[in-house]
């Protein structure tokens, strides 16, 4: 993998890359200089791209994917069609680009920090395969997951990192309709969803749990069980700032529904997941069966049924029969 970039003031902006399958990884430092910028249109594979690299005319460099300078591009590296599909940025990075992203289709995966300072407009245009995010809290600077989470209007799941522990967060599909009022010869704009109600779970740019966890009857009449069971599972099984109220809400819908949650587990592949949802809720006997009868549709996991099948032998072992003459 090969990155274009050029030299500004004492840092590096990432221009473009070349050579990557895929996912790009893009380094802290270059000949000693820290990244801190992504050019506008720097993924992009159209016209606006070429015109960053003309306007950077000879100033452009070559660095290879560990972060050695190559020297003075003589020959730019020819396009070819790959398309990014997932993005790491190093805690350095302070500034995107506007359209760094435009018409990535095939982009599904963000990881970043959250001290990013500038984020260019129209970042995220014709993304709309991005679903995971993984975000990295920067403590005591102002942070950018808002600026990120409401650019994006699609089903998100996040992966949050912070010095008070891992979480794993759900925020729904956010869209949008325009009605329009004949009498009143008006359009009227209608929100669907409850995606915005929970792209707004913040006071300035610092991400709130309990206004998070507030919503979730909002959620449970506006969107199917597979959303609902993630977004439970992750906090019960990552309980970051989860307030003993919201846990008991949480669990008892957990209960009820415990097939379906596991059902989601194994359509994953996330056999961790499935285990602890054993282990923790497979305390009633028509729940654990329950459990066990999906893990063993279509041989969907022979290790999660053997566990469930174990568990529930230990749980509820048949008594053994006594006589008496």
């Amino acid at each position: 993998m090969m990155f274009l970039y050029q030299v500004i003031r004492d840092h590096i902006m990432i221009l473009g890359c070349s050579g990557y399958h895929g996912t790009v990884k893009i380094p802290e430092k270059i000949d000693e200089r820290p990244v801190e910028e992504l050019a506008a249109y720097a993924f992009s594979p159209g016209r606006g791209h070429a015109e960053v690299l003309k306007e950077a005319g000879d100033r452009i460099y070559l660095a290879d994917s560990d972060g050695n300078s190559l020297g003075q591009a003589k020959e730019l590296p020819l396009v070819s069609d790959e398309e990014l599909k997932e993005l790491l940025l190093p805690k350095t990075i302070k500034k995107i680009g506007n359209y760094a992203f435009y018409n990535c289709f095939s982009f599904a995966a963000l990881s970043f920090y959250s001290s990013i300072e500038d984020i260019g407009s129209g970042l995220f245009t014709g993304c709309t395969r991005i679903r995971n995010l993984d975000i990295y809290i920067v403590e005591g600077k102002r942070s950018c997951m808002k600026d990120v989470i409401t650019e994006l209007r699609q089903e998100l799941y996040v992966n949050y990192y912070s010095q008070a522990g891992e979480a794993k967060l759900v925020f729904t599909e956010m869209y949008e309709e325009a009605v329009e009022h004949t009498p009143a010869r008006i359009i009227m704009t209608e929100m669907h969803g409850c995606g915005h109600m929970y792209r707004y779970c913040f006071e300035q740019s610092n991400f709130l749990f309990h206004k998070y966890d507030a919503l979730f009857p909002h959620l449970l009449v506006q969107e199917p069980e597979s959303v609902v069971a993630a977004l439970v599972m992750g906090r019960l099984r990552y309980p970051v700032e989860l307030m003993d109220k919201d846990r008991c809400i949480y669990e008892d819908y957990l209960k009820e529904h415990v097939k379906g949650a596991m059902k989601l587990s194994l359509e994953n592949g996330d056999t961790d997941q499935a285990l602890w949802l054993g282990e923790r809720y497979g305390t009633e006997k028509q729940g654990l069966d329950s459990m066990i009868e999906e893990a063993g549709a279509r041989s969907r996991n022979a290790e999660v049924l053997s566990f469930l099948m174990d568990l529930r032998h230990q749980r509820f072992a048949p008594k053994k029969r006594t006589f008496s003459l």
